[in-house]
């Protein structure tokens, strides 16, 4: 929520003079459906369709539109060269007039989990909180989080995701947060890069570009050499995920790669507020985002439903959770139904062939089978292996899962394993 008379302050930043009606702006967004009388939209140019197309309707219904093609002549139309610039430089204003703690995270694998966490443990802790929901994490939804932080929020909670070097920064230098962490530097989206030390410099612009607290998981070998630069100029709060396993007595249910998570929002948590949270009240009032380790009963089948991205680091973890919970337990058959991993460029077949020798090592695990276009380019150096089952698409699991046991479903998001249940 917000006035006219900043849109008017940030226009004027952007070389154009504009009265506007006075006004409160209720909220922001760049899907028309959503809008409301007295909101703002952003029209954009998408691959399918121009928001642009929607404005005359949108102005009819009472709701401010931004955009930079057409002629509309209306009180409430903006029109700016550039929607993405207008909306940056509104959210950077929106920013420096909040005065509560921002939060920024970023990280591998881990990311929403680990802030849904910081959520529930500030929540727990009697603190208004508004945070990130669903994807909005990148250049086009991070400003609108920011525009529709409530002023009188206590923390506003920012995930931040990136594919490429100096996303990172941009979103840091919108957001300004107080205090950042990094959930863990592994190799997703490796494919945009040369090497994983060119991943992590762009991982770490999370801290380099801050002006904030960094709270630094040293056991990670980049974020600790980045640790041992600056900490004679910076204000560092380290932490050691080690500790983590300490959680494993309160909460023992969960898997390791889970309270790796929780202990990383704690320390951010502690760092905030000078106190650690409960971690068992936390977790208690903590839902689960879907597709992340989410439990799903059909007849005789119990999946474990962790597909809603993966990457080497990831999907290791997911599957020595997995194995240590459920196959050396030995009550039922244990099955891994494995989606391939996108984004990993001239390291895939690599990457994709290592996963599979280790899979190969698990004796316990009934079956393995392999969805997608990635292991399929690996299928012709696997082809004795019984284990091992190559399938081209999730549908053809339906035809051959076993009728009982237990199975863990975890792959990249493209793979849409959770189709699975459609079929069955």
């Amino acid at each position: 929520m917000f006035t006219t008379h900043l849109v008017e302050k940030v226009l004027s930043q952007l070389g154009i003079n504009r009265s506007l009606t006075p006004a409160i702006i209720s909220g922001v967004t760049i899907d028309s459906r959503k809008c409301g009388a007295g909101s703002m939209f952003f029209a954009f140019k998408g691959e399918r369709t121009d928001g642009h197309d929607y404005i005359p309707e949108l102005l009819e219904k009472g709701v401010w539109c931004a955009g930079s093609s057409g002629s509309f002549d209306h009180e409430r139309y903006i029109s700016v060269p550039d929607v993405l610039e207008f909306m940056t430089v509104l959210a950077k204003e929106r920013r420096s007039q909040f005065r509560g703690r921002v939060i920024a995270l970023t990280g591998s694998s881990g990311k929403t989990t680990t802030r849904e966490m910081i959520v529930s443990m500030l929540r727990t802790m009697a603190k208004t909180v508004h945070a990130t929901t669903g994807n909005l994490n990148n250049h086009l939804g991070l400003p609108i989080v920011i525009l529709n932080t409530p002023m009188n929020a206590d923390y506003l909670v920012l995930e931040m995701g990136m594919n490429h070097a100096s996303e990172i920064e941009h979103l840091v230098k919108t957001a300004d947060p107080h205090f950042s962490v990094i959930t863990n530097i592994g190799t997703a989206h490796i494919g945009n890069f040369n090497s994983q030390a060119d991943l992590a410099k762009a991982k770490l612009e999370i801290f380099e570009f801050s002006k904030g607290v960094p709270v630094a998981n040293i056991r990670d070998r980049y974020i600790s050499e980045w640790v041992e630069k600056n900490k004679s100029t910076r204000n560092i709060k380290v932490y050691d995920m080690e500790r983590s396993s300490q959680l494993s007595s309160i909460l023992p249910e969960l898997p390791e790669y889970m309270l790796e998570n929780i202990h990383t929002a704690s320390k951010i948590v502690e760092a905030a507020e000078g106190i650690s949270p409960d971690p068992v009240k936390s977790y208690q009032n903590f839902e689960i985002p879907g597709l992340r380790g989410e439990i799903k009963v059909t007849g005789s089948r119990k999946f474990i439903v962790d597909c809603y991205n993966a990457n080497p680091e990831s999907m290791k973890k997911s599957v020595e959770s997995f194995y240590k919970k459920y196959a050396c337990a030995g009550e039922n058959k244990t099955y891994l139904i494995l989606g391939s991993m996108f984004e990993l460029g001239d390291f895939s077949k690599k990457m994709h062939g290592e996963l599979v020798n280790y899979l190969k090592t698990l004796n316990l695990v009934e079956r393995v089978f392999l969805i997608g276009c990635e292991f399929e380019k690996i299928r012709p150096d696997f082809l004795n292996e019984k284990k091992v089952l190559f399938l081209g698409d999730v549908a053809d699991v339906a035809a051959v899962i076993p009728e009982e046991g237990v199975f863990l479903l975890k792959g990249s998001r493209g793979n849409r394993l959770e189709r699975l249940f459609e079929l069955l």
